[in-house]
């Protein structure tokens, strides 16, 4: 059952922070203390404090360690799974410092306060705190946008410099995403980052070589050499961008294997791998599959023929995320005019002369369809186009 909810007059800027104990005495004694300088919400047990926590946000968890049904420290690391930008603090009493000590090893608490404990410390201890909660969230934002428009317009430029390793970075990027969300990441951003990124190395590639890639054909042994040179120079490209040393080390890694069968040594291998590698190799291994016999179900069977090279779990998910049990993606053929957002297209569009246009894989935008409308009015490309997603797939 919940206490009433404190709020302070100036609730509108005061940290949001919930203090937990099945004492209602020492959580208004808390509540007292605390709510000049922040929003209290109190309550008088871990279910209860969790309950609440689905629908209000605070930045700081304050939980005494002795409490009936589930104590302080397993409350803390359900909080830590849960929500896991939120702060921890625990409080325990002198016989339970060794049981703290632990707590704080092994949950990631960030602090454990000895009752009875001042005022001004807990004071102190929650402004630090909730100072934590800020730095933490403000590097999401940065990851979310500053990062996020550099990925952008490094991506831009592979589009412009080579279409068909774009179209492919794009449908590597959507099996990754697919994979994400099929393996419930919290927070798949690495893995998306990383995908759209993996082929940025490729502009160094010569057109004919994109052009054996995207068809499946085979390379001849010096095409291989400069194919394999690609996931080095992508990390060494990436790894100059601020924060994103674990993208860039993820894609130096997208060719390892997961039983490390041919690895050399320093490659990790298994749950040592970085898990946005092993989604990468997955995702790159399904593309390059699919560009060869273009069938969901044939492409898995045969990863899953290699199995050691990847994850299982990454595997099951790829299988999860295409339903490979029941019926292929069908595409359409339709006109121009027919071109929806949303759609993607199944097939390269190439003009009559042989210049690509738009590679398979792309989704259709608004702007898409206006450049293609412009090529067909010239009579330079078919007047259909190849697509899944539409009402009839």
């Amino acid at each position: 059952m919940l206490s009433p909810t404190t709020v302070s007059p100036s609730a509108a800027v005061a940290p949001s922070i919930l203090l937990v104990d099945d004492e209602q005495a020492i959580l208004d004694g808390l509540r007292r203390q605390l709510r000049k300088k922040f929003t209290v919400h109190t309550a008088l047990s871990g279910a209860a404090a969790l309950e609440l926590l689905e629908t209000e946000p605070v930045a700081v968890v304050v939980s005494d360690m002795r409490m009936p049904e589930m104590d302080g420290a397993t409350f803390l690391s359900k909080v830590r799974v849960q929500h896991p930008d939120m702060v921890r603090i625990l409080l325990t009493g002198q016989a339970d410092t060794q049981s703290a000590i632990a707590a704080v090893n092994e949950g990631s608490i960030y602090r454990f306060l000895t009752k009875p404990c001042p005022p001004e410390v807990i004071v102190d201890e929650l402004t630090s705190a909730v100072e934590l909660n800020r730095l933490v969230t403000a590097e999401k934002e940065l990851l979310a946008t500053t990062l996020s428009r550099t990925v952008d317009a490094l991506a831009a430029t592979l589009s412009l410099a080579q279409p068909v390793a774009f179209a492919r970075a794009l449908r590597v990027s959507t099996t990754a995403t697919e994979l994400a969300e099929a393996l419930e990441l919290d927070e798949p951003w690495e893995v998306h980052i990383t995908s759209q990124l993996a082929l940025l190395g490729a502009v160094a590639l010569p057109a004919e070589v994109h052009a054996k890639l995207d068809a499946g054909r085979p390379l001849d042994e010096d095409e291989r050499a400069m194919v394999d040179r690609v996931p080095q120079l992508s990390r060494d490209l990436v790894a100059a961008v601020p924060r994103l040393e674990g993208v860039a080390e993820a894609i130096g890694w997208q060719t390892a294997r997961f039983d490390g069968v041919g690895s050399r040594v320093g490659v990790p291998s298994g749950e040592d791998l970085p898990l946005a590698a092993r989604i990468l190799k997955v995702a790159l291994d399904f593309d390059r599959g699919m560009s060869q016999q273009r069938s969901v179900q044939r492409t898995i069977a045969v990863l899953r023929a290699d199995a050691g090279a990847y994850d299982p779990a990454v595997l099951d998910a790829l299988a999860r995320a295409h339903d490979s049990g029941g019926p292929g993606v069908v595409p359409q053929d339709v006109s121009i005019g027919e071109l929806a957002p949303g759609m993607l297209v199944f097939d390269d569009v190439v003009t009559e002369t042989g210049l690509l246009l738009v590679g398979r894989g792309t989704e259709v935008t608004s702007s898409l369809v206006e450049r293609l409308e412009n090529f067909a009015a010239q009579g330079r490309i078919a007047g259909t186009v190849r697509v899944t997603g539409g009402a009839g797939s």
